[in-house]
């Protein structure tokens, strides 16, 4: 299984993907947010004693974690909302403009970032 840190340099990474390719590409790039998003979870999650928990194999079981775990709770509703952009940028086609996707790192994916950030000691 992934470490803490394994998952917190994955999200870096996924973080410098969004960076090249946002003004070409904003559908890649908010699938990119919601990646960084999913490994800084899985971070934190990573710091927990319980199998199932310290590695989510679906993205249902780390949703409802989220929501039912007190620390990660403020985060439910940014996490959802980058899960369902990335979702809709994959299936659905959706187009998003690099506007758009810039405004979604600032005021959706950067608070998700200072919290779990904030739980794993890092801020």
């Amino acid at each position: 299984m992934p470490t803490k840190d394994q998952h917190y340099k994955k999200s870096k990474k996924n973080i410098d993907f969004y960076e090249d390719v946002v003004d070409l590409h904003p559908d890649w790039a908010v699938t990119g947010l919601f990646y960084a998003a999913l490994h800084l979870v899985d971070a934190w999650l990573a710091t927990k004693t319980i199998t199932a928990v310290q590695h989510p194999e679906r993205h249902e079981f780390r949703v409802n974690m989220i929501g039912k775990l007190s620390e990660l709770k403020p985060i439910y509703s940014n996490y959802r909302m980058l899960q369902d952009y990335g979702h809709r940028a994959r299936y659905k086609m959706d187009a998003f403009s690099k506007e758009n996707v810039r405004d979604t790192r600032k005021t959706v994916f950067d608070p998700i970032q200072k919290e779990i950030e904030t739980l794993l000691g890092k801020s």
